[in-house]
């Protein structure tokens, strides 16, 4: 089996079943899908889109951090949406967090997210080596 980091900091949500903040391989590092849930555990935050769409990112950003690189060193973003018809909202604070040359992205719409939440993000990145 290939030898994988276990990527884990209490900045963001700890997981609390089977899955991991994020794992690295060699340079490649993918996280867990992160939706705009509190990092002490107490659940979704209130504030509608914009504030879920933001601590999701924000989740990633720390995960990232952990594992020593950034949202510059994303390469890929896999994006769930609740409603499709958010796609220009959630893209104007996607563009705030993330800048040329963006990573390739997928966007879906899904019936439902875990708690209620009308966003999800989840990245691979590239990890300097050093």
């Amino acid at each position: 089996m290939a030898r994988l980091d276990v990527i884990l900091t209490d900045e963001a949500p700890i997981p609390t079943s089977g899955y991991s903040q994020a794992l690295r391989h060699g340079n490649l590092l993918v996280t867990s899908g992160y939706l705009g849930t509190a990092a002490d555990g107490s659940g979704l935050v209130s504030g509608g889109f914009e504030t879920e769409a933001r601590q999701a990112l924000d989740n990633i950003e720390v995960v990232l951090q952990e594992a020593g690189c950034a949202l510059a060193d994303v390469i890929r973003v896999n994006v769930s949406l609740t409603d499709i018809n958010r796609f220009a909202e959630m893209d104007a604070i996607y563009c705030e967090y993330f800048s040329e040359p963006y990573p390739t992205r997928n966007t879906i719409g899904v019936r439902e997210l875990w708690g209620g939440a009308q966003v999800g993000f989840d990245v691979w990145a590239i990890v300097d080596a050093e």
